[in-house]
């Protein structure tokens, strides 16, 4: 097993990089750019007012309670020389461990230049990891003037795991692409869509993700992680039923962009309701899975989303894509789109590059 190199490829834009692993009641950051490298420094604190402003974050509903707590994020943890290192014209990559992918960073929170900004909006957020290669990559398709696009929203057929709210949101995004289709006769987009037990059978399913070769997968529904064998975590197709990492594992191409809408419910397992902090952490867990097999983009939620936010969010960012904007840039616009409705734009984490693009260039309309 040799360690990957925090997943870095040559610096394309000016992009500022802070690394942070969390160890107990310790942080210790260290940064780099073009520019600029900052040794290790190290922050001691107390976890419990850590994870406190955390749970505030993610539970707030109004701006300024975002803006209180995204501060006290900033200020509690952040050492005071790296304030200066962010620029607000320059997309921030976030390096983490799985301890610190568990804080809701997209929604901290300083003031630049006499303005508020925030990491996810503002500063085009990306995370990556550090982490140990596991198994041989897949490989990505090829970026050109085609996308092959799965949709699978609301699979499970019991009826306490339904959720209307990911049927939406999978016929929206569906019908967002099919329309990108129409108006830009440059782009060849194929959608397949399963939406809803009766179309969802987990079989297929598999079938389709290990024999086709897909760009994007989309998912909305119930998520799960297991602590003790991250491989084994995935998406519920059924109470007896787990597309895990195991088995997507398995597939030689691996798409370029996971978007997972997986909310980690206590009603798929047993014992007491997930804390928001338990619920980031097991999505920090599902997207290292993930992005360890060579998924080069994994988008997913840390805490449950509301539903109309959460259908605006999917389809500004499959719009703003298919236009040719980059991942950073499409995050931003749809986390903008949908700030004054409560705490889900902060929801949303991006891992991968913050200047991907799903199309190629001369595929725009």
């Amino acid at each position: 097993m040799q360690e990957r190199s925090e997943s870095r490829p040559a610096l394309s834009s000016p992009e500022m990089r802070i690394t942070i692993e969390c160890n107990g009641d310790i942080f210790r950051f260290s940064a780099l750019s073009e520019t600029v490298v900052v040794p290790v420094r190290q922050v001691e604190i107390q976890s419990f007012f850590a994870i406190g402003a955390a749970a505030c974050l993610m539970e707030s509903q109004t701006i300024e309670e975002q803006e209180r707590y995204g501060r006290l994020l900033h200020t509690y943890l952040f050492p005071e020389d790296f304030c200066q290192l962010i620029d607000g014209d320059k997309p921030l990559t976030l390096i983490l461990d799985r301890s610190s992918a568990a804080f809701p960073w997209d929604m901290t929170c300083l003031h630049s230049a006499g303005k508020r900004v925030f990491f996810g909006p503002d500063l085009k957020l990306t995370r990556r990891f550090r982490t140990m290669l596991a198994a041989a990559p897949g490989i990505a398709p090829p970026l050109n003037q085609s996308l092959k696009v799965l949709v699978i929203a609301d699979p499970a057929p019991e009826p306490e795991l339904q959720l209307p709210g990911a049927r939406r949101e999978g016929r929206k995004v569906a019908e967002v692409l099919e329309n990108a289709r129409k108006q830009n006769g440059k782009l060849q987009l194929e959608v397949v869509s399963r939406i809803g037990a009766d179309e969802c059978d987990p079989v297929e399913i598999l079938a389709l993700i290990l024999n086709e070769e897909f760009d994007i997968v989309h998912f909305a529904g119930h998520g799960v992680f297991d602590e003790a064998n991250p491989a084994h975590s995935g998406w519920v197709l059924g109470r007896d039923c787990i597309l895990s990492a195991q088995e997507i594992f398995r597939a030689r191409r691996v798409p370029r962009l996971v978007f997972a809408n997986a909310c980690f419910s206590a009603v798929v397992r047993e014992g007491p309701a997930l804390t928001a902090d338990e619920m980031n952490r097991h999505l920090a867990g599902l997207a290292e899975a993930f992005f360890e097999r060579g998924i080069q983009n994994y988008i997913g939620t840390g805490w449950p989303v509301a539903d109309d936010p959460a259908v605006t969010f999917a389809t500004t960012f499959y719009e703003e894509t298919l236009k040719g904007e980059t991942l950073g840039e499409a995050l931003a616009l749809a986390r903008e789109k949908i700030l004054s409705e409560g705490s889900t734009w902060g929801a949303y984490q991006h891992y991968g590059q913050v200047d991907a693009t799903l199309v190629a260039r001369d595929a725009k309309q």
